[in-house]
């Protein structure tokens, strides 16, 4: 492979035999390199060693030379915490979204200028598992760069790695999701008039379903085609009906777009779990 440009000590853009272009990060790589030098890469070595598609990669290293290398280290280690946490794999695009933000959230820290996410109380309880990531992740920035970035931070990581998550074919906007979510379990329990019991399956179960029903709304993917489900719930969970119908005419009020019979049965089935248990 050789160099095509050395953004800095740690980090070189570097080109394959078929002019392919990839992003290295690593400790030193850069440094006292040339353009057209040739470098041995092994991969083990680097922090992460990244694909780039031409058309993106002048607007990457635009981004990259804005970015000092300690914040992009941070953010190697930020991801790796998340991947092992969640055993989950990350779209390689979220090292330039995370480190592109964690460094504008320093930035603003030290200008004493604080932000905060008003879906905190969301994420906390429909993104539990991203969010204690998000908790732990911060307390690794604040202690490595001796800041105190607040709370609300952690759920701006919680959000990216849920986004990053997301496959090609489903954009998964976590802070439409999360917020729809509130809105549904809001409406569900001022209708049952009853605190639920957050432990409960039943619960767990419900908040479940509510996710997926939420990417399946804003990808236009609802699940159709069951009548004898609809009918069957339509004469024997009445109450429980009257609510999702409450569900779908505030989906229909403020997004303008409807749910299918089979979908407002799910939502009356879970409903019906969750008021008997």
């Amino acid at each position: 492979m050789h160099i095509k440009k050395v953004l800095n000590s740690s980090v070189v853009l570097l080109t394959d035999e078929k002019q392919a272009e990839f992003i290295v990060l690593g400790k030193g790589i850069g440094y006292g390199k040339k353009p057209n030098e040739e470098i041995r890469v092994n991969e083990k070595d680097c922090q992460f060693f990244i694909p780039v598609t031409h058309n993106k990669s002048k607007q990457i290293i635009e981004l990259l030379n804005s970015i000092p290398p300690e914040i992009f280290e941070l953010t190697h280690e930020v991801i790796v915490l998340a991947k092992k946490e969640l055993a989950i794999e990350l779209n390689d695009s979220l090292y330039f979204i995370l480190a592109d933000h964690l460094n504008f959230a320093i930035e603003r820290y030290r200008e004493n200028l604080v932000l905060t996410n008003r879906l905190l109380w969301e994420m906390k309880n429909f993104y539990e598992r991203e969010y204690l990531v998000g908790v732990a992740c911060l307390k690794l920035i604040n202690a490595r760069l001796h800041i105190h970035l607040p709370e609300d931070e952690a759920v701006n990581i919680a959000f990216h790695i849920v986004n990053a998550q997301a496959s090609d074919e489903v954009d998964r906007d976590s802070a439409r999701i999360a917020k729809l979510i509130g809105e549904i379990v809001n409406l569900v329990v001022y209708s049952l008039q009853q605190p639920l019991d957050k432990k409960s399956i039943h619960y767990t179960r419900f908040i479940t379903h509510i996710r997926f029903f939420a990417e399946r709304f804003f990808s236009d993917t609802m699940i159709e085609g069951n009548d004898n489900l609809y009918t069957t719930v339509h004469n024997q969970c009445k109450k429980e009906e009257a609510i999702a119908n409450k569900i779908k005419m505030f989906l229909q009020n403020k997004y303008k777009k409807d749910i299918s019979d089979e979908e407002l049965a799910f939502l009356t089935i879970h409903i019906n779990r969750l008021n008997r248990s």
